[in-house]
């Protein structure tokens, strides 16, 4: 029996470790896992002094000290950095199966494990080099102690009432401070990882204070470990307390149904870029198995998931009280902290990962769930004559099986385009085949330097000016400085909501330069300018044209992409577009502005057309304006219809309202 349920375990183990491991990298780093690697890259006295004043890092420091460590034997790799929370996700799967063992049974343990090793909120923060899988994993070993600190003083307890065995008592109040050590240790190790752990443990209290009313050593050992946790987390809990009035107060009572439904959204679908349906369906059907953990049991003791693969995995029923209750608490404790939190600061809501600690009860809740439908369905089904379950009994039950296929639907969409928080990889990237070694990139604003230096190695000048601005700000100064002789600045921002919600830098270089272009991969804003528009030659690398229009424009030179995608999923989606410059000059006086345009043409008509752009070079300096010999830098993008078959289109620029007046200039090869 004991072998079956381990050769189980190991197998979903297995699924967990691997889950965590497909796709590891698939997304970029981004901003908070820089910083986690920043302070990994960082001093242990440094990480200490931030991480217990909580003045420039609002988390505590024991992740990061551990990074530190993680990082020292395998690298600052995405890989390398992301490991370390996979190890901890995994090892979440053992703990809650033995927690859910001590509370209820191995059928609901082996379920419970397999939901967790599926759960897509759960893998996400398993593959992020951020503390929330260690929060997690500390969080459950902190019961897993507390259900092992209980069990024994139950052990001593009953020792005690054996006149006969006297020496039994010494062996078993021996044991027991090893699970009254662990706990104080895991207790502490969660708080010093993330404050919400500590949401869990007025939780155990009150399960205590229902469940053994008249154990008073139980209530002794519990109340000295408490005060050893609060005295070791007496200086995180000052900072903590000093920071959290910062911020403006919240109503508790104010939107209290839509948070509870937003974190179980979150914790059941995530990111999966599901439609409308599923995001209702899939959190309410998960709810209803959960409430269902709360039906009576049916006399018929029958199988769930795990007995369904072997008869063999039937035990003993729980051996503490109220173990529902046990794991409603922990569910619910950290919510109603949350939310009387408010009154003080009405940024404790301020994320659904901070209340990951949370995911393991609902799932153990759904699994008890998964496990009275699984009773009542086989129970009407009835029993053979010998006792035993019909052999129908042995197969998957479709109520487990359901409930697995809620898990598992939202999970391929974690790997998504959608799912992405920030691009930096693939903006990095970016910049490092299109920026030349004169061009200057500025970062705004300026903190979100760090996702950005951890993958740039590329040509540029990279500059950071400013944390916030304000309609105050001085920005003439700092940004003529940063544009100096570079002939292109590209800007690249993310994380503007806070320190320049109204995009007054941004504004500043549309007003002066001409856009290159702009592109808008997840999280992250990436626009070209042109300050050095104005050239007194054609670049060296331009294509020579000699196209004279009856107005006066003259075409000497055009850049255009050889090769591009009809469709684009990353920068500017859904279309894929193919970028051109043009380099004008005046033939002659030009009386009328008019700004050419370019199309990508096929043998069934127009395929793209560039874009109208405010920030355009023949906007900001009309061509009447220009002087004898100049010539003018003309970006564009050319936006594709991105069902465009594959093949060569004639790229064509032309003058709006004359049709004579096209003029091909190359072929660009469209793709899928």
């Amino acid at each position: 029996m004991i072998k079956k349920y381990h050769l189980w375990l190991s197998v979903i183990l297995l699924i967990a470790l691997a889950l965590r491991l497909y796709n590891l990298t698939y997304h970029s780093l981004w901003f908070d896992e820089a910083i986690s690697v920043h302070w990994a890259r960082q001093s242990v006295p440094r990480i200490l002094e931030v991480g217990l004043t909580l003045e420039e890092d609002r988390l505590p420091p024991l992740y990061y000290l551990l990074l530190k460590g993680w990082t020292g034997l395998v690298g600052f790799s995405e890989t390398g950095v992301r490991s370390l929370s996979v190890l901890q996700g995994t090892l979440l799967v053992a703990v809650i199966a033995a927690v859910a063992k001590s509370l209820f049974n191995r059928r609901v343990a082996l379920l419970t494990a397999l939901l967790v090793a599926l759960n897509p909120f759960l893998i996400w923060y398993a593959q992020e080099a951020r503390m929330y899988a260690q929060a997690v994993l500390f969080s459950t070993l902190t019961v897993w102690a507390f259900l092992q600190m209980t069990s024994s003083q139950k052990s001593v307890v009953s020792s005690q009432n054996d006149t006969h065995h006297a020496s039994r008592i010494t062996h078993h109040a021996s044991h027991s401070i090893l699970p009254a050590s662990l706990f104080t240790l895991f207790a502490l190790a969660g708080l010093y990882t993330h404050l919400y752990t500590g949401f869990l443990l007025p939780a155990l209290g009150l399960w205590l204070v229902i469940s053994f009313p008249r154990r008073w050593r139980l209530w002794l050992v519990f109340a000295l470990c408490g005060l050893v946790i609060t005295l070791a987390f007496a200086p995180l809990a000052l900072a903590t307390w000093r920071f959290s009035g910062e911020a403006s107060p919240g109503d508790p009572l104010a939107g209290l149904a839509p948070r509870a439904w937003w974190l179980l959204q979150a914790f059941t679908f995530w990111k999966a870029p599901l439609p409308m349906w599923p995001q209702i369906i899939i959190p309410a059907a998960v709810s209803l198995f959960a409430l269902t953990a709360y039906a009576p049991r049916t006399t018929h003791h029958v199988l769930s998931l795990a007995s369904h693969f072997s008869p063999t995995l039937a035990s003993s029923p729980p051996r503490l009280p109220a173990p529902r209750l046990l794991a409603t608490l922990l569910l619910t404790s950290p919510f109603v902290i949350a939310s009387l939190l408010l009154l003080r600061n009405h940024l404790a809501f301020f994320g659904e990962r901070y209340f990951i600690v949370m995911v393991p009860w609902l799932l153990l809740l759904t699994a008890v769930g998964a496990e009275r439908i699984s009773e009542w369905a086989n129970g009407r089904m009835g029993e053979s004559a010998n006792g035993r379950i019909k052999n129908s009994a042995f197969i998957l039950h479709p109520s487990s099986f359901i409930l697995l296929l809620l898990t598992l639907l939202p999970l391929p969409g974690q790997w998504t385009i959608p799912a992405a928080k920030e691009a930096w990889r693939q903006s990095v990237a970016y910049l490092a085949e299109h920026a030349a070694t004169n061009h200057g990139i500025l970062i705004h604003p300026d903190w979100v330097r760090y996702p950005f230096q951890y993958y740039f190695r590329g040509p540029g000048h990279t500059y950071a000016a400013f944390s916030n601005v304000t309609p105050t700000t001085a920005l003439d100064g700092p940004l003529q400085g940063v544009v100096g002789t570079h002939p292109v600045i590209w800007l690249i921002q993310s994380h503007l909501d806070g320190p320049d919600p109204n995009r007054l830098v941004e504004q500043w270089f549309a007003a002066r330069y001409p856009l290159v272009t702009e592109l808008y991969p997840p999280g992250i804003s990436l626009k070209g300018f042109a300050p050095g528009y104005q050239l007194d030659s054609l670049p060296p690398a331009a294509t020579p044209a000699a196209i004279e229009f009856t107005n006066g424009l003259k075409l000497t030179g055009y850049q255009a992409d050889a090769v591009v995608a009809a469709t684009d999923d990353l920068f500017h989606p859904p279309s894929g577009w193919a970028h051109v410059t043009l380099y004008w000059t005046a033939a002659r006086p030009i009386a009328a502005d008019v700004v050419p345009t370019v199309n990508l043409v096929g043998p069934e008509g127009v395929w793209g057309a560039s874009l109208d752009r405010t920030s355009d070079a023949l906007k900001l300096f009309p061509p009447s304006r220009w002087g004898e010999g100049q010539i003018i830098r003309h970006d564009l993008d050319v936006n594709l219809n991105p069902v465009t078959p594959p093949g060569y289109y004639q790229l064509v620029v032309n003058l709006p309202g004359s049709p004579a007046e096209q003029h091909p200039l190359t072929k660009i090869k469209v793709r899928r």
